[in-house]
């Protein structure tokens, strides 16, 4: 008789991704896969906000859904969680200027540089490590450029780096911190020793076998369906249901009926990416079966018009009594001017 082992419905494989840490990493661009195979898609932008979470206090990121003119830049779909950031900022401002520290400090908590509210933007691809696993890539859009620079020089010598059969690894290396972040793309090569002619340097080629190409359904991902992406109206439900300080919405219990409908958030901060279930239902027809060689790791907006936030009136208080006031009174307090 034969006895086989019982599958359970938590025991998916968890998808990996990988951002770009102070240093020098590497990675192999996937090619286009799944439903943005045919259109030859391998990057999808997303703007993502995060901050926002279920009653069960697992955060939810979803994606914008403001959509702007790109002529006249106005906006012609809102988006009322970032007019809530925007509104929060103005009045983080406006304390840093007056030398109100207390009202600072509780709204650099909620929008500062590690807010809890924050809309990321990134470029989303599917790439390989250095170590072989598979997973998604974020870059910012200065990574971004700065990769498209080494594929069209990769393009103009008839080099497809994103190919199943002709890969390349691009080694990325960042330095500094916020606006004074840099980027910069290189493609990683070994060296050779040719007798008569002393060392060489030749791209690092890297060809999907068999095994990886049997990976990429369960480990890769359709890069335009990693965030759950709300309507404009949905989202301003999202907000008034909130809590502020904490970010749980009631309205996100509807949204988020389970796991499988949308993206959840493993990490602490705003720039930890999201754990998902959803995978590409295809992967490149045609591949060219070659050894695959160990590659080792090289060391290493304008801001729409704010909007208030709305809360139940408080007693007017003052700034002194800040660090015992409840969450309700301060917020009121921001909105009749009185800190």
């Amino acid at each position: 008789m034969k006895i086989g082992k019982a599958k359970f419905g938590g025991q998916q494989q968890q998808r990996k991704y990988f951002k770009l840490k102070e240093g020098e990493q590497a990675f192999r661009i996937l090619p286009p896969l799944g439903e943005l195979a045919d259109a030859g898609r391998w990057s999808v932008f997303h703007s993502v906000h995060y901050g926002y979470k279920t009653s069960d206090g697992k955060q939810r990121p979803f994606l914008s859904p403001e959509v702007k003119n790109r002529k006249t830049y106005m906006v012609e779909v809102p988006d009322a969680a970032k007019e809530r950031i925007a509104s929060l900022k103005a009045k983080l401002e406006e304390a840093d200027k007056s030398g109100n520290e207390a009202a600072a400090k509780k709204l650099n908590d909620l929008v500062g540089p590690k807010g809890m509210y924050n809309l990321d933007n990134n470029h989303y691809m599917n790439a390989v490590d250095a170590q072989g696993n598979i997973g998604v890539l974020k870059l910012r859009h200065k990574a971004k450029l700065a990769l498209e620079l080494q594929i069209k020089s990769l393009n103009s010598d008839g080099v497809d780096p994103l190919s199943p059969e002709t890969g390349r690894f691009f080694v990325f290396t960042r330095s500094g911190m916020g606006r004074d972040t840099t980027f910069s793309v290189k493609v990683l090569k070994e060296k050779l020793t040719v007798q008569g002619v002393g060392v060489v340097e030749r791209d690092v080629v890297h060809a999907l076998d068999d095994e990886m190409i049997k990976r990429l359904s369960a480990e890769a991902a359709e890069l335009d369906k990693i965030f759950r992406r709300p309507t404009a109206d949905e989202v301003k439900r999202i907000v008034e249901t909130s809590d502020l300080m904490t970010g749980v919405s009631t309205y996100l219990d509807k949204i988020f009926v389970s796991n499988k409908d949308g993206a959840q958030a493993t990490s602490e901060d705003n720039d930890d990416q999201p754990d998902l279930d959803t995978a590409p239902s295809t992967a490149p027809a045609a591949i060219v079966r070659s050894p695959v060689k160990p590659v080792e790791a090289p060391k290493a907006t304008e801001a729409p018009k704010a909007t208030p936030v709305v809360v139940k009136a408080a007693p007017t208080t003052t700034a002194a009594k800040l660090d015992t006031m409840d969450d309700a009174s301060f917020l009121a307090a921001l909105n009749n001017g009185t800190l």
